[in-house]
């Protein structure tokens, strides 16, 4: 008889978690998410470093102790949240003129 065996989840922290762009991953992959886990970490570039200072504005970057940072996922979360809920005003909108300029067709 087969007895079933549950098994603890594999892979790696970013394979649970779903964070984009080029920043948020390597503090996962690096484990780099409380405090005290904290790393040193450079921006590669001018791009990156716009997309890293934003980070911090917003909070998904910390820092406690002068050049180590790790990564908030919570504070990640809600700020991907904020962004999410200023877009759909603005894709009201842009939905609506499509249907407007959709029936102004239509009427020609």
């Amino acid at each position: 008889m087969s007895r079933l065996v549950r098994e603890h989840a594999r892979g790696t922290v970013r394979d649970r978690y779903l964070v984009k762009g080029s920043i948020a991953p390597r503090f996962v992959e690096a484990r780099a998410v409380t405090a005290d886990d904290a790393i040193p970490f450079a921006p590669a570039d001018a791009r990156e470093a716009r997309a890293f200072a934003s980070m911090i504005a917003d909070g998904s970057i910390r820092m406690p102790a002068k050049g180590r940072f790790y990564f908030d996922m919570d504070a990640y979360e809600a700020a991907a949240a904020a962004r999410r809920a200023k877009s759909v005003p603005v894709m009201l909108i842009v939905a609506l003129l499509v249907a407007v300029v959709a029936v102004l067709f239509y009427r020609i």
